[in-house]
């Protein structure tokens, strides 16, 4: 997932005096990632349709990139956030949680009522 936001940034730099930023802070429950760039930025026409197959700002682009960073990071019931200003550059956000939900069943005094209770 990073490779490719990693990837996606260093293409859209300008030819020179580009730069690109990974920062990252946690709290008690997640962990931020996020990548900036001062590239070309993406056009609100394709922020609309961001994480669609086959859509891309490049003409050499597969328009696969970012749908594949986002399927990986739900699976690890993380979210993605994108924000971009055409001509400025883009921040990618990457929330990824640190404590796993679990639920844990319990049983009552009575056999048939079981409780759940989350950790």
């Amino acid at each position: 997932a990073f490779f490719n936001l990693l990837k996606n940034a260093y293409q859209a730099l300008p030819g020179s005096g580009g730069e690109i930023h990974i920062e990252s802070a946690s709290n008690e429950f997640e962990i931020v990632v996020s990548v900036q760039d001062n590239g070309s930025g993406i056009s609100s026409e394709l922020m609309g349709s961001l994480f669609e197959p086959f859509r891309s700002g490049r003409k050499s682009g597969t328009g696969l990139g970012l749908l594949i960073v986002r399927r990986i990071v739900r699976e690890h019931n993380g979210e993605i956030k994108v924000e971009s200003e055409e001509g400025k550059g883009t921040s990618v956000h990457i929330y990824l949680p640190l404590i796993e939900k679990r639920v844990r069943l319990i049983e009552d005094s009575s056999p048939q009522t079981k409780s759940v209770i989350e950790v």
